[in-house]
């Protein structure tokens, strides 16, 4: 018996070393990449010295003496800070996502090579400003420093993943272009929904889910003169791999500007909170200031892996962007040669399909061979949409020249409206409303897009063996709208339609319904002079234009109707509600749950369970027909195809769905109407790539929240959620910035994670509290105001430099 406790002892002491060894060998893997923000760093190339300050939020200002040092030392500091996530964006637009992740992502990968993203890469590479392209190789080489000297302690994830990372390139980061405009090309998911509802209920039900383009509010209602184009007709899966990695981006924004002699600091203030993926950690940007005395003075966010600012100012402009909900992509019907089926015709021709063979590697050794097909217009993409008793080809601005990258390096760069306006007119593939002010009183709007010429109507797909409805080039950028100092003094947009009816080209159809540029405006238009606060408050507001006209269609009839118990209880109190989508309230829950009633009411009796979940998952589709209807028109989903009986109207769902959304809510939340809170349901969680796994998740502290939220996806303060499941929040503003050309240093910022992309640093979602509570970090832009906030500093220097500073100072460590 001694013998036996001997060895249960030593069993117990073992499993306590066992696990124990594990605690601090994760501990130890979670912490290793974590970079020493106050250490100086020697890199081979530096010709000067680079002061690196960051301030208690982790976020970098680089003062550098030239900018070759200043773009090497910014491809290190990135790298410190976001390398894991840098290299799997690579992966994403190289369709390479199979070598880490297995099998699974094979679909992935192929389509992303169908995208011919690195050719693309290539073309820009070569026609880009020679300037350029050298910031661009000295970014490249402090990425490559940086894995050279972490070789030994990179990020856990390549670990748990089992590779070491591939040198990056210049090409890797101009990949970045076609990654943004893939994820804000409008047309792919839709155009594919609305074939599935055509072939179920036909055209005439199909027209009605249009957006009525006559009541819609438009960004630049006077600009030019022609004629207005209508629906037409006929045709029109492994995308969703990369929404699982949290590397899908959402398409929603708000930008504006309000001039000088409208607010009461003297001069523009330029606002902008881009609406992309938000339930992941770390988020899509990353906060910089870059200097270079005579040369550059520049601060904002950037993509990770990319050395220019996307959206911020430097000491001249401010800038800031939104979708312009561009239907960027476009379907053909191709016919193959019943002979050969690598051959397809045009214009009575038949022409060979251009075939790739893709070699695939797979995790722990295999590979797979998958084939892309290309017509003249582009990759034949049938399978991924599932589509099997047809063949379609598309045709995807991506692939058109442009250059993103040289309008980013030129807008660092700018120093008026005639600067900014020659930077953006390459900023063609990812279609932008970018909002401008300046130190000088100017504020403008420019739409800033490919629009191609294309006759006939791209809500379908189009005949592809003729060329009548291939493009014809694109709208040169002076025809594209546009407005500078306007009369009024503020200039909005929200992702609304662009032009009015009579500009004569045609952007889309799937623009969102006003609701947010409408609520700017209204709080703009109530509120000047406007200053700085108001401005804040605006990015914070959730007060629902959209739930306004709803309820405007709904009350007359619950005003009518005999009410009993819950229903009534609530309709008492909701009566007087104000419209705001509080997260303290119930009233915001009865409304969605509402909503979601009506909706199930008009649609799912034609379109049956399954593509009834796909329409919701298009949620633009639904609000064009409630929009109608709130509008006086007459729509033929009301009717209940189950009871040819009668003809039903809205009218006749209004009471029933009240009904069903108090009885859902009840069966859901409880009989107390006290716990039906927006905030208790409507919540975000901030979750890393791999918190997917779950032992991952609790061993590395891979998510953070979940955090209640108010507002929707049709509030200026966004957080919206899939109407297909619960209300999970998972898109919102990627940022929020203010910019006040009067005084830089009194504009503010914020980002709803943090700089790091390491789970165990304490800049991981050190921002979040702030995002969450709508306050800002201030931002530092004078360097007397960078020095008096800094918490940190490092110091850049070459080989050279290191040994010329010890001969002048050889006493200093």
């Amino acid at each position: 018996m001694r013998t036996l406790k001997w060895i249960a002892r030593g069993i117990v002491l073992l499993i306590i070393i066992l696990l124990t060894g594990g605690v601090l060998l994760i501990r130890s893997l979670s912490r290793q990449a974590i970079p020493d923000y106050n250490a100086n760093v020697q890199m081979a190339g530096l010709t000067g010295k680079t002061e690196v300050y960051r301030d208690k939020f982790g976020v970098p200002h680089v003062y550098a003496e030239n900018e070759d040092d200043l773009y090497r030392v910014t491809g290190y500091l990135q790298a410190q800070d976001r390398f894991w996530h840098m290299d799997l964006l690579r992966r994403v637009t190289q369709g390479r996502l199979s070598e880490i992740f297995g099998e699974d992502m094979t679909g992935a990968d192929q389509l992303f090579r169908a995208l011919r993203i690195d050719d693309k890469s290539r073309l820009v590479y070569g026609q880009t400003d020679p300037g350029c392209i050298q910031h661009l190789e000295a970014f490249a080489m402090g990425v490559n420093a940086y894995i050279e000297d972490y070789r030994d302690k990179l990020p856990f994830e390549f670990t748990v993943l089992g590779y070491f990372p591939e040198p990056w390139t210049a090409l890797h980061s101009l990949n970045l272009i076609c990654y943004m405009s893939w994820n804000l090309s409008l047309g792919w998911d839709i155009e594919t929904t609305l074939y599935k509802i055509l072939r179920e209920v036909g055209e005439e039900k199909v027209f009605e889910l249009f957006p009525d383009q006559n009541i819609q509010q438009p960004v630049f209602p006077d600009f030019m003169s022609g004629h207005s184009l209508e629906p037409g007709s006929d045709l029109l899966r492994e995308s969703s791999k990369i929404k699982d990695l949290g590397l899908e981006v959402f398409s929603g924004s708000n930008n504006w500007v309000v001039s000088g002699e409208k607010n009461t600091t003297g001069k523009p203030i330029v606002c902008n909170d881009m609406h992309l993926e938000l339930d992941m950690a770390p988020g899509i940007w990353y906060q910089m200031h870059q200097h270079v005395p005579g040369k550059l003075h520049v601060s904002g966010v950037v993509l990770p892996g990319a050395p220019f600012i996307v959206c911020g100012h430097n000491d001249s402009i401010a800038w800031g962007m939104t979708n312009v909900m561009l239907d960027a992509i476009d379907f053909y019907l191709e016919t193959l040669n019943p002979a050969d089926s690598n051959q397809y015709l045009l214009d009575g021709e038949w022409r060979d399909l251009k075939i790739i063979e893709e070699e695939i590697l797979i995790k722990g050794g295999d590979k797979v061979t998958l084939v892309n097909r290309f017509t003249h217009r582009g990759p034949i993409i049938s399978s991924f949409k599932g589509v099997e008793d047809r063949v379609i080809s598309m045709r995807w601005i991506g692939n058109e020249f442009s250059n993103e990258m040289q309008t980013c390096y030129l807008l660092n760069r700018a120093s008026n409206l005639d600067d900014f306006r020659e930077a953006v007119r390459t900023f063609i593939s990812i279609g932008q409303h970018i909002v401008y002010g300046d130190v000088s009183g100017n504020t403008g709007l420019f739409c800033c897009a490919g629009v191609p010429l294309r006759p006939g109507n791209r809500a379908f797909m189009m005949p592809g063996d003729t060329s009548l409805y291939d493009w014809q080039g694109l709208v040169p950028f002076e025809q594209l709208p546009h407005q500078v100092n306007p009369p009024g003094g503020f200039l909005v947009s929200a992702n609304n339609r662009t032009a009015g009816p009579d500009y004569p080209f045609h952007i889309s159809h799937w623009f969102d319904l006003p609701n947010r540029f409408n609520r700017i405006m209204e709080l703009l238009e109530g509120n000047l002079p406007a200053t700085p606060e108001l401005m804040e408050k605006i990015q914070a507001d959730q007060q629902s234009k959209w739930a306004e006209k709803v309820m405007s269609l709904v009350w007359p009839s619950l005003d009518q109707a005999s009410l009993e118990g819950t229903a009534a209880e609530v309709y008492g109190s909701f009566r007087d509600w104000d419209y705001k989508m509080d997260m303290g309230s119930i009233h915001p829950a009865v409304f969605e749950a509402f909503y979601l009633q009506i909706l199930d009411a008009i649609f799912r009796d034609e379109l049956g369970d399954q593509l009834m979940e796909e329409f919701l998952g298009q949620d633009m589709l639904p609000q064009y027909v409630i929009d109608r209807i709130a509008e006086g028109q007459k729509v033929s989903w009301c009717d209940d195809i189950t009871t040819p009986d009668r003809v039903e109207t809205i009218d006749d769902l209004i009471l029933p769905g009240w009904k069903a959304a108090i009885g859902w809510l009840t069966v859901n939340y409880g009989k107390n109407t006290d716990d039906w809170i927006w905030g208790d349901m409507h919540q975000i969680s901030f979750k890393h790539a791999l918190g997917s796994v779950p032992v991952l998740k609790r061993v590395f502290n891979l998510e953070r929240g979940p955090f209640p939220a108010g507002g929707s996806y049709h509030t200026v303060c966004p957080f919206g959620f899939p109407m297909t499941g619960a209300f999970r929040a998972n898109h919102g503003a990627s940022q929020r910035h203010i910019y006040t050309t009067a005084d830089w240093d009194h504009s503010r910022i914020v980002i709803p994670t943090g700089i790091s992309g390491i789970p165990a640093s304490e800049f991981f979602c050190n921002q979040t509290a702030l995002y969450m509570n709508n306050d800002y970090m201030n931002e530092s832009f004078s360097r007397e105001k960078v020095l008096e906030n800094a918490a940190y500093k490092s110091v850049f220097t070459g080989e050279e430099v290191t040994a010329r500073e010890d001969r002048l100072h050889p006493g200093n460590d």
